[in-house]
């Protein structure tokens, strides 16, 4: 996605990566069966949220986030909701290994973090119609 980022820019994030506060999120349950990760303190515009390291699995599941192509099971990333208007994105440099979950805006204490689906997934194993506005969320492969 950011693959042309230049080699300065992915080596500040590395250092940034390095010395990073640890961002303090929460699970909790949005309704009966439904989880989602939220904020427990402010987090600005272009903070790292999560570093998303874990288990790499051949195919996609409800919970994994591909990265490249492999699909990355994170436990807090696992509960990240969609939104058709996030407050967060993924980021794939070149130079990094792995997935950077970083805010597009600032999230608020106790707000719900939330990335575009249709961003990262080819096809997602578990289709759905998205709460924004009903559209029938796939995969980036066939989106409309």
């Amino acid at each position: 996605m950011y693959s042309n980022l230049s080699k300065r820019k992915s080596q500040s994030i590395l250092h940034t990566k390095r010395k990073r506060k640890i961002i303090k999120t929460k699970i909790k349950e949005i309704k009966k069966g439904i989880r989602g990760l939220f904020a427990d303190e402010l987090i600005h515009k272009g903070n790292i949220i999560l570093v998303l390291k874990g288990t790499s699995l051949p195919i996609s599941t409800k919970t994994s986030i591909r990265i490249r192509n492999k699909n990355i099971e994170h436990y807090e990333g696992g509960y990240m909701n969609h939104h058709c208007d996030p407050n967060a994105k993924i980021l794939v440099i070149d130079d990094i290994k792995e997935g950077i979950v970083v805010a597009k805006k600032d999230i608020h204490k106790g707000e719900e973090i939330t990335f575009d689906y249709e961003t990262t997934e080819p096809r997602l194993s578990h289709p759905f119609h998205c709460a924004c506005h009903g559209r029938l969320i796939i995969g980036k492969n066939y989106h409309a």
